[in-house]
């Protein structure tokens, strides 16, 4: 008896999981055939254009809580004025304060915040000096 809430829960999980693969099958079909009706949109104004020749384009989803390098530029303002080595947690909380973000939004607030700590990473503006549990540290290079 004592299964049934855990087995109420798995089979509502994968209700939820079944219904996301159906729309996101439509949708893959609905772009499927726009990018057909682009190909013979191309073939109209060059019938020997290689469409196989097109690169794909990396998907990129845009965070709508920050303007574009926002979130970089409050990063790099919190370990400035911080003057010494920040968590990824602290780095999100002080930003979410500061932005008056609800909790709610603390996943997506952490993930713009690791990325824009990694670009900054790899322009060699800051660097990791450890671990804070799950966290990484952060401080201003030199």
């Amino acid at each position: 008896m004592g299964h049934t809430y855990a087995l109420s829960g798995l089979v509502s999980k994968r209700a939820e999981m079944a219904g996301l693969i159906e729309h996101h099958q439509k949708e893959i079909e609905r772009l499927r055939q726009g990018i057909y009706q682009l190909d013979a949109t191309i073939r109209i104004f060059d019938p020997n254009y290689r469409i196989r020749s097109i690169k794909t384009k990396e998907y990129r989803r845009y965070s709508r809580i920050f303007k574009k390098g926002e979130c970089y530029r409050l990063c790099l303002d919190a370990l400035r004025r911080a003057g010494q080595v920040m968590s990824t947690t602290l780095i999100t909380e002080i930003i979410m304060h500061k932005k008056e973000l609800p909790p709610e939004q603390q996943a997506t607030v952490t993930d713009s915040v690791n990325n824009a700590l990694r670009f900054a990473e790899r322009r060699e503006i800051v660097r990791r000096v450890g671990m804070d549990g799950v966290a990484i540290l952060w401080e201003i290079a030199d």
